[in-house]
């Protein structure tokens, strides 16, 4: 009996372990990755202005919406309804699309008192909450 070991005969721990250390080291670099993104969003988000302050950017407008039909997939029926109507809250504007199948984007538009008032106080439009600006 030799007291000398054969190659063959040693475990092959050295792959293993490699393959183990690999993949635990990628899994502390995705964590650190992950938390370096959340602070930068929560950096990003504490530095941008909040909605309770939209009043102070725009103070002599009114906040209307209106459907966005540029830069996506519309039916005609909805550019034209949504070229034309504008709303003064997003409920009365998803009760009012151009048919049961509008999945069109709603978006906020600031528009100055005075026309705010031309088109919704002046035409009796502020009790439906809808213009329809062919008619004004």
């Amino acid at each position: 009996m030799s007291t000398v070991e054969n190659e063959s005969d040693k475990p092959a721990a050295t792959a293993s372990q490699t393959r183990r250390h690999f993949l635990q080291r990628l899994t502390i670099g995705s964590v650190a990755v992950s938390a370096t993104s959340l602070v930068a969003t929560a950096a990003i988000t504490a530095a941008t202005p909040s909605v309770a302050n939209a009043s102070l950017r725009h103070p002599d407008s009114v906040k209307v919406f209106r459907f966005r039909t540029r830069n996506n997939v519309s039916c005609r029926a909805c550019k034209l309804h949504h070229r034309y109507t504008m709303f003064r809250s997003r409920k009365v504007a998803k009760s009012n699309r151009a048919h049961p199948g509008c999945d069109c984007a709603l978006e906020p538009q600031w528009i100055k008192r005075s026309t705010f008032r031309r088109l919704f106080k002046a035409t009796g439009a502020i009790e439906t909450g809808v213009v329809d600006l062919r008619k004004v």
